[in-house]
């Protein structure tokens, strides 16, 4: 069975959830997930100590990530 699933954010938790929105697309259903854990895992995986990243939004550079090791970084 296909399930409509999306990621979203909560502003005043900053908590990731994984389900199902309404059909106006502004209240989650029941059964959405906290994935935050996992989420950033996956960000950490993704975004390699040393790499450079931009995030575009409807094909315009938003923002620009940059990957640094906080280990190999020294403190001013």
């Amino acid at each position: 069975m296909h399930e409509n699933l999306t990621l979203g954010v909560s502003p005043i938790t900053e908590t990731v959830y994984l389900g199902r929105l309404n059909k106006k697309g502004n209240m989650w259903l029941n059964g959405k997930r906290d994935v935050t854990e996992m989420f950033l895992k996956c960000c950490a995986e993704f975004f390699k100590p040393g790499t450079e990243h931009t995030l575009s939004v409807d094909g315009e550079p938003y923002l620009i990530i940059t990957a640094k090791n906080p280990k190999k970084t020294k403190a001013k």
